[in-house]
């Protein structure tokens, strides 16, 4: 046999080798309707997705918004409760000077006819009726002081009260209760709950 006829019966099998790997080899992959289909889902999903994501944005943005024109009206209000509270501060404060001026003036309107009753005294002579001018100004200013509501504090045989009587001195006395005020050395006076000066005392031990 020829080396011709050997290699045409040799192709046989070379053949059938070729047909053999083309059975075995993977077919490819099909872009048929199936895979468009598929495709096309995926793609509105991720269109979906993104929209929802826009409107998160959106309503985001408008929240961000409105918690701004809040803030800004907060500050507004702000701002205008400090300028009141300033003027409301200044007006009292300048009410407070005018009612302070106005009571001093008043107060010492009222005494007024005491001074002239001394005048009267230092100009008048010696003797019983200085005296009674002198006791006659002195009820004058008394009875001026009273009329504000000014109190005496004269605690004689009262007890030791601190917050109304202040002791400089302490004595051993008989038949008399400890703590008890025995004598009085300068009276003390009180406007109302407010102590003006306590009364200056002796007290028993």
């Amino acid at each position: 046999m020829s080396k011709t006829d050997e290699k045409d019966l040799e192709m046989p099998d070379n053949q059938a080798a070729e047909g053999m790997e083309n059975e075995n080899a993977t077919p490819a992959e099909s872009n048929g309707p199936a895979d468009e289909e598929m495709s096309g889902g995926q793609n509105q999903e991720n269109a979906r997705q993104d929209g929802v994501q826009i409107k998160q944005i959106e309503e985001l943005a408008e929240e961000n918004n409105k918690l701004k024109k809040e803030l800004s009206e907060l500050k507004d209000i702000y701002q205008r409760m400090l300028a009141e509270y300033a003027n409301y501060k200044r007006r009292t404060e300048q009410e407070k000077e005018q009612i302070g001026g106005f009571v001093k003036a008043e107060t010492i309107k009222l005494l007024l006819p005491a001074i002239d009753s001394f005048e009267l005294a230092v100009d008048a002579p010696p003797g019983e009726e200085y005296k009674k001018g002198i006791e006659m100004i002195y009820r004058q200013l008394i009875k001026i002081l009273k009329d504000q509501g000014l109190e005496e504090i004269s605690p004689l045989g009262e007890t030791f009260n601190p917050e109304l009587h202040h002791a400089v001195m302490r004595e051993d006395a008989i038949d008399v209760e400890p703590d008890t005020v025995t004598e009085v050395f300068q009276k003390g006076y009180k406007l109302g709950d407010r102590i003006i000066r306590p009364a200056m005392v002796k007290v028993a031990n």
